[in-house]
């Protein structure tokens, strides 16, 4: 359940609850395309600004899931990166595909500092290692049972079925092209957010909370604390941006920090008619949608 997507999946809505919106959006193939299908940006209430009320989280995801105009009630989640192991092992090549979890599970207790009836895994298969040809490369991920049960609560009690849970960096990594992947900044009303891949599979990230509304000067701060000790990755190629407070405004004065070129994260396989007014705020929703169509 978490990592990827099962066989099944079929198109999901991909939802984000954020400090500020509950935020959905469904995706469609049409004539091999993928384009939005239903969208909604829904405000929180003071509140749930910062609490962990289930039943006001519910309510939140109910009107929402009604204002969207979607059918579906099956839904991808992300949880941050922070909260999840990732780790590149192996497999024999030769292995059925019913074989593969088993003998992750076997090699759990080695790869991960937890006990295994404590962790939710998942995996992905990378491809044939360059290191040993009868050999696939594997990503694997594993999340406590105990970080991912308040997440799926209130989903469950509005009556929505959560069918996979994404770490957030491997979700965004589907906006941008496998072969000119750029550092991605989440900038929202009360945290920054940068995304890195600089090991292939394996993503990087870094958060920095910040007060809401704070001006230019003290967003600046923020971005520059951020970025102490070097990201492991170059930022001079360009940044892409997107968020619920990625504004125009906020990407201009990023270029302008920076000296050299930002823009929004513009979706690579989503027909750019169909994409929302507000595209910005929706890229974790798009990059989780994305994943339901493969």
């Amino acid at each position: 359940m978490l990592g990827r997507f099962g066989r099944d999946a079929g198109s999901v809505l991909g939802v984000e609850i954020a400090s500020d919106s509950v935020r959905i959006l469904e995706l469609q193939r049409r004539r091999g395309r993928h384009e939005v299908a239903a969208w909604v940006v829904e405000p929180i209430r003071g509140a749930l600004r910062g609490g962990g009320d289930t039943e006001v989280q519910a309510m939140a995801l109910r009107q929402a899931w009604r204002r969207c105009g979607s059918r579906s009630r099956r839904v991808a989640l992300a949880v941050p990166g922070s909260q999840v192991i990732c780790k590149v092992g192996q497999l024999p090549a030769a292995l059925a595909e019913p074989e593969r979890e088993a003998h992750l599970l076997a090699d759990a207790e080695r790869l991960f500092p937890f006990p295994i009836d404590d962790l939710a895994l998942d995996f992905q298969v990378l491809g044939i290692s360059q290191q040993a040809p009868h050999m696939l490369d594997v990503l694997v991920g594993a999340a406590r049972q105990s970080v991912l049960a308040p997440l799926l609560q209130p989903f469950e009690a509005a009556g929505l079925e959560v069918v996979a849970v994404e770490v957030d960096s491997l979700a965004l990594r589907r906006l941008q092209a496998s072969d000119s992947c750029r550092p991605l900044l989440q900038v929202e009303a009360d945290s920054l957010t940068l995304h890195g891949w600089p090991d292939g599979p394996l993503p990087w990230r870094k958060a920095q909370r910040i007060e809401p509304g704070v001006g230019s000067t003290e967003f600046l701060a923020h971005l520059e604390s951020l970025l102490e000790g070097d990201p492991p990755f170059e930022l001079s190629a360009g940044l892409m941006v997107g968020g619920g407070a990625a504004t125009d405004a906020c990407v201009r004065s990023l270029a302008r920090h920076f000296g050299f070129p930002c823009e929004r994260v513009c979706p690579q396989r989503v027909h750019a008619a169909s994409l929302p007014d507000r595209c910005g705020a929706m890229v974790l929703p798009l990059g989780l949608a994305l994943g339901g169509t493969q």
